[in-house]
């Protein structure tokens, strides 16, 4: 009876740990995630990444109305605005409509606040297009564990 306990404490142990060690996220990009929310056929996935004191960013768009413009990681909750931290880097399509984001372009160093931004949700990705400056498409970063 003692073995099973442990055997089973043992996997509690490994299960919380395993979960609690969470560091990549998938984010969904669409217009209807921006404020004020936008019509557009573009949509996106990235992953978000973090590895020590590093953040990763890797996906792709596709579809923006307009040439695209920029992207950014941004501090702010799901139905707010908020400031730019980082700008992201990408390698455009011929028409210069959507893209892909490598995790080798875009890492970066992370500060004790911008830590506390990703274990609470509160930081999410834009992407800019010509027609939509203030961004076409957007995606909320989920609450991370680290």
């Amino acid at each position: 009876m003692r073995l099973k306990f442990i055997f089973v404490l043992f996997w509690m142990i490994l299960i919380s740990v395993s979960v609690s060690a969470q560091s990549s996220v998938e984010v969904i990009l669409a217009g209807h995630n921006h404020v004020p929310p936008v019509r557009t056929p573009g949509t996106g996935m990235m992953e978000v990444s973090v590895e020590g004191d590093s953040l990763f960013v890797s996906g792709s768009f596709e579809d923006l109305r307009d040439y695209y413009q920029g992207a950014s990681i941004h501090f702010g909750r799901a139905n707010e605005s908020g400031n730019q931290i980082y700008r992201l880097t990408a390698e455009l399509n011929e028409e210069k409509n959507g893209g892909k984001f490598s995790a080798e372009d875009n890492r970066f160093e992370l500060r004790d606040a911008q830590k506390e931004a990703l274990r609470n949700g509160r930081m999410y990705i834009n992407i800019r297009s010509n027609q939509n400056r203030n961004g076409e498409i957007r995606g909320q970063i989920p609450q991370m564990r680290f």
